[in-house]
């Protein structure tokens, strides 16, 4: 079956747009699912992106399922032969966490660490870590939310500083509203000690939905070479409609907060992905609205980059404009691979409306140019994917997709002829 694909060329300065007959396969990559999760007993639901070892195995999380139906964190090994083994490593019931949605980090001793929206001792989430002993793998919680104002329902990955100390965001409470308000969020720091982690709370979003403090954070945060802390906010902002902000290190070890860009609908909206730092210091992320408004007033969603500018001030160039064809709703952060072209997933749109993997190639003025790399059909393929890619040292590309695969998502893989 052939379908529509829309190529913009640009002649003397005048971009037109072309519309040109491809196949649904796309020649230069092909979608493989490495594992069809069914729910019980294996998870069902997988909402975070994959992580990849030394070895060339990856983990990651289901939101729900596993013999307690709680979500569970899981292993992927290649056999000799090319297929692909689940091993669930841990399996949550609710005080231990419930609903892990976020990625999970590893550190060098290849113990694993994440967060859970709900679940633990206060019913607002836990941070966590799976170690590997020995006798197999077993879960500690970290930390548990919603025990007054220290912010709950946490719903990204989180990082890792040289130090050791671990840093992530809450989407909602904190020092202003407490556990049962549903605005403001907070920035966290989880600091190891002898016996236990100790959380610290870097900010407290003040929930504003029309500005100009950001409200609910989504996404984790980048800790820049120079100490300061870049994360997005969905609400909030000069227009109300989602910002990037900066958390700036004071001597006396508290952080003062600005907002370093905030989003117009036409330009984005509602952020909803961790942004990506380069070499240069530019910041990547995606949107899950705005742009042209080719799929409704609200827009697709776009694929930003901000520059700095100096003096605080930063500069939005717009990478790409969702369509609805190439997919629509990006809620995952990009990837870059070595080259420096740019891989993100749109968890609705594209020829089937179950969303797309698609790649942008720099160019040097204008939008970048896009390929859309697979577009799902919400059958055994997958549906939905609702984070971003890891890309191997081949570049390849892989994922989850939190539906289709027969019953309850998938783990996959985009092989790519660059």
């Amino acid at each position: 079956m052939l379908r529509l694909s829309f190529l913009q060329v640009r002649v003397l300065g005048v971009t037109s747009t072309l519309a040109i007959l491809i196949s649904t396969a796309f020649a230069a990559s092909h979608e493989r699912v490495l594992y069809a999760f069914k729910g019980t007993p294996d998870g069902a639901a997988p909402s975070a992106g994959l992580i990849e070892d030394t070895h060339g195995n990856f983990y990651g999380t289901t939101m729900s399922g596993g013999p307690n139906s709680d979500g569970t964190v899981f292993k992927l090994s290649r056999a000799s032969n090319g297929a692909w083994t689940e091993t669930i490593l841990y399996s949550f019931s609710g005080i231990d966490g419930d609903a892990p949605v976020a990625a999970l980090v590893m550190d060098t001793a290849g113990n694993l660490y994440g967060t859970t929206a709900g679940g633990g001792a206060y019913g607002g989430g836990t941070a966590f870590e799976v170690s590997h002993l020995s006798t197999g793998w077993t879960e500690s919680v970290l930390h548990s939310f919603g025990n007054g104002q220290d912010g709950w329902d946490p719903q990204a990955e989180m990082v890792f500083d040289s130090a050791g100390n671990l840093y992530g965001t809450t989407q909602l409470g904190g020092a202003i509203f407490g556990r049962g308000d549903d605005n403001g969020g907070t920035v966290f720091r989880l600091t190891p000690g002898a016996s236990k982690w100790t959380e610290t709370i870097l900010y407290s979003f003040t929930g504003e939905y029309l500005g100009p403090d950001p409200n609910l954070p989504a996404g984790s945060v980048v800790l820049a070479k120079n100490g300061n802390i870049y994360g997005v906010a969905q609400t909030g902002g000069a227009n109300g409609q989602g910002a990037v902000y900066q958390l700036a290190p004071n001597s006396d070890g508290s952080y003062t907060e600005s907002v370093i860009f905030s989003f117009n609908v036409n330009d984005g909206a509602v952020p909803n992905s961790t942004p990506v730092q380069d070499a240069s210091d530019n910041l990547y992320g995606t949107t899950r609205q705005g742009g042209d408004g080719a799929c409704s007033s609200v827009g697709c969603g776009v694929v930003y980059k901000l520059t700095s500018i100096g003096d605080g001030t930063w500069s939005e160039t717009v990478l790409h404009e969702l369509n609805g064809r190439d997919g629509s709703t990006a809620l995952g952060p990009p990837a870059f691979d070595s080259a420096g072209n740019l891989y993100a997933a749109a968890v609705a749109g594209g020829a089937d409306s179950a969303g797309s993997i698609f790649e942008l190639i720099p160019r040097v003025t204008g939008p970048w140019s896009e390929s859309v790399l697979h577009t799902f059909t919400g059958g055994t393929d997958g549906a939905a994917p609702l984070a971003g890619v890891t890309i191997d040292s081949s570049g390849n590309l892989f994922g989850t997709a939190s539906g289709g695969g027969g019953k309850s998502g998938v783990a996959f893989e985009i092989v790519h002829s660059q």
